[in-house]
């Protein structure tokens, strides 16, 4: 039952009519993409962390709630899906993770961040080349919306489960 509430239960939804990726798919995504980048787990684990980031500028996501004193003002000054799912953003958090961590884990960081954006733009739009208004993506419907989060979040958990499955069974 449980696995069945983390998949289907929650729509992302959130007012206004307006269709988000849900961050558990997010989080998989980035999850998904560090491990694959790096073929180690703590690359994972920064890839799973670093592709919940760019929903910062949203006071309503997951990300956005606890840091309400950053997103609220981001939110009123870029809006959403501009600034934070930019390249800009992306290259500047892959340089100081560069900084303050390794080659590695800074790559994590930077592709973590890529799979929420372009999670984003499977599902709608985003400023790729912030500041310039240009929006690139997908327009797509909420149903539409529904059935592209859900399929890519079962995906994305196989493909986790396989590998952590592939990986202890390396170990034994």
């Amino acid at each position: 039952m449980g696995l069945f509430v983390f998949v289907f239960k929650n729509t992302g939804l959130k007012g206004e009519g307006k269709s988000f990726m849900e961050w558990t798919t997010h989080a998989l995504s980035g999850v998904a993409t560090g491990y694959l980048i790096t073929n180690d787990w703590k690359g994972a684990v920064a890839g799973g962390v670093a592709s919940v980031i760019p929903d910062l500028d949203e006071p309503r996501s997951k990300f956005g709630k606890p840091f309400f004193f950053i997103s609220i003002p981001l939110n009123k000054l870029v809006g959403h899906r501009t600034l934070t799912h930019s390249m800009l953003f992306a290259l500047s958090i892959g340089l100081i993770g560069l900084i303050v961590f390794d080659f590695q884990i800074a790559t994590a960081l930077f592709v973590g961040l890529l799979a929420h954006i372009v999670g984003d733009m499977i599902t709608g739009k985003v400023q790729l080349l912030f500041p310039l208004q240009t929006k690139v993506g997908l327009k797509v419907s909420r149903i539409n919306y529904i059935l592209i989060d859900r399929i890519v979040r079962v995906a994305l958990l196989i493909f986790v489960a396989l590998t952590i499955y592939k990986d202890v069974t390396m170990m034994i």
